[in-house]
């Protein structure tokens, strides 16, 4: 009787932590190792429930019923896009963060699907846009116009960067596929990534913020 009690209320404590709030905002799955009696049974189930990039250590403890404790260790989902240590990802070849990468690959094949040309990375872009998104957490707004830099256009011209068209975009999200889909939902966004005129972009993801993560898309065309 005590050893089926004690199944049943592991199980029940499984099926609670599975259906919590979606939080993590990543696809995959962990493995979540169950220790009790001295024995450890892994389970997998979504990343999503469990909080973003951490490793969380669940405790219940049930001494009055059988007199030991249930630990749940939930490890980080490999599928994340920090790395195990907790450090941002390492910029690729290319320079760019995961994140940031990932975003331009997802930019690229909504243009190339309408026929257009894919955008070239351009990392002057890429640093104005990263200090865009910082300022926008570091100073709590979300707008176009800095209380640093001032307009996209202005922030571009004191960097010296020159162009024919240019435009940005911004999106507060947890996570890539989020802030993406977001863009391509507004009509204003979504002209700014399959305009014809643009050929450069930069692309700058900073963590913080009360989204998650702050997006700055800046565009150009200088042809």
């Amino acid at each position: 009787m005590k050893r089926a009690f004690r199944n049943f209320a592991v199980l029940f404590l499984i099926a609670v932590l599975a259906m919590l709030p979606g939080l993590a905002f990543a696809s995959g799955w962990v493995n979540v190792k169950i220790t009790y009696n001295g024995n450890v049974k892994t389970f997998r189930i979504p990343a999503e429930s469990f909080l973003k990039y951490g490793r969380y250590t669940f405790t219940l403890n049930i001494s009055k019923l059988f007199n030991q404790k249930i630990k749940i260790d939930a490890p980080k989902s490999e599928s994340l896009s920090k790395t195990p240590d907790d450090k941002p990802a390492t910029p690729s070849a290319q320079g760019l963060t995961a994140d940031e990468k990932l975003m331009l690959d997802l930019v690229n094949a909504e243009r190339i699907k309408a026929g257009l040309k894919p955008l070239q990375i351009d990392m002057r872009l890429v640093d104005l846009a990263r200090k865009k998104s910082r300022d926008m957490i570091q100073n709590n707004y979300f707008g176009h116009t800095s209380p640093v830099y001032g307009t996209p256009f202005e922030m571009m011209k004191a960097a010296g960067i020159t162009y024919r068209y240019a435009g940005e975009n911004l999106a507060g999200a947890p996570t890539v596929q989020k802030a993406h889909e977001g863009l391509m939902n507004s009509p204003g966004h979504r002209a700014n990534i399959l305009n014809p005129n643009y050929n450069r972009i930069g692309i700058g993801v900073v963590e913080g913020g009360p989204y998650g993560k702050m997006f700055t898309q800046l565009f150009i065309g200088t042809e």
